[in-house]
């Protein structure tokens, strides 16, 4: 089931896992061996995770890679829905 209106991976990074595991934003950006910039950029969802963030982050809290992407790529295609754009017609065979 696809879920409505999904957050940015970066919110749940900051409002659930960072709280339980009593972390600061500096903290985890040096246990992932980023900066501190950069992952506040994904906290406050003006960077998106990439594959690279997905493994340290699936290594970090021993999950299985691509968790962090798939939540990545549920919350951009629900904001390209929710862009206006002109609809693209089906390709039809030539004859």
């Amino acid at each position: 089931m696809r879920m409505h209106n999904p957050p940015h991976p970066g919110e749940v990074l900051k409002e659930d896992v960072l709280p339980e595991l009593g972390l600061t934003v500096g903290q985890l950006a040096e246990h992932l061996g980023i900066s501190r910039p950069h992952l506040s950029r994904v906290l406050n969802g003006h960077a998106g995770i990439s594959a690279d963030m997905d493994l340290r982050l699936s290594e970090a809290f021993a999950q299985t890679p691509g968790l962090w992407l798939n939540m990545q790529a549920s919350y951009d295609l629900w904001q390209a829905k929710l862009q206006r754009r002109k609809p693209v017609l089906p390709l039809r065979k030539a004859a």
